[in-house]
């Protein structure tokens, strides 16, 4: 039995969807823990080479993930992610001297394999330094402190056990509060349709 290349990249497909789904959660629950820090919409992308939507791919320049404040035609804010970090699941976290709060670059930074971060956490992580770009460019004193305020936001959901119900506990305050219309808090079903319409704008802009 050989599985053909087309099946292969349609089950490599199905995993970054899932991937792209759960960096939707984790906008979701930032966004309802600090209203004021991250965008009220934002567009998370699986990269795609020679894209329009941003001009990533010009500089030539090996980031994990991108995020940018605006599209093409005032579209608002997006971050692009690496297709092989959504697969995969793998990255190395965030680094940096704790003493004067900047961060180290990966050529002055020796990568053991035990630092390498893997799974749900590798996803969360990602997005906690990519939604913390929103109101913090660079990677200063400033960026950090937020970074790492939302990095333990989403550690004390996953310890709890909250991450893992979450879209559950949503639903429950909606029904309990009546004003399901006017509820901010994102549900399972608004992330499935929001990820949905976000896959039809690479061909909206050409790639």
């Amino acid at each position: 039995f050989v599985i053909r290349p087309k099946y292969r990249m349609a089950s490599r497909w199905v995993e970054i969807n899932c991937s792209l789904r759960l960096c939707k959660k984790v906008f979701a629950i930032l966004k309802q823990k600090n209203p004021d820090l991250v965008p009220d919409n934002i567009d998370i992308l699986a990269y795609r080479k020679n894209t329009t939507i941003c001009n990533w791919h010009q500089y030539n320049i090996n980031w994990e993930a991108h995020f940018d404040n605006d599209l093409p035609f005032g579209r608002g804010p997006h971050i692009h992610i690496k297709q092989s970090l959504l697969f995969n699941r793998t990255s190395i976290p965030t680094h940096c001297d704790y003493n004067d709060g900047v961060e180290i670059t990966d050529s002055d930074y020796f990568i053991r394999a035990r630092q390498y971060i893997h799974g749900n956490f590798a996803i969360i992580e990602i997005m906690c330094h990519e939604l913390a770009h929103y109101t913090q460019t660079g990677h200063k004193k400033k960026f950090l402190k937020l970074y790492y305020k939302f990095l333990s936001q989403m550690a004390q959901t996953v310890i709890s056990g909250e991450f893992y119900y979450w879209y559950s506990i949503q639903h429950q305050s909606k029904k309990r509060s009546g004003k399901a219309d006017k509820q901010t808090a994102e549900t399972k079903e608004w992330v499935d349709d929001y990820l949905s319409w976000t896959q039809h704008l690479p061909g909206l802009f050409g790639k």
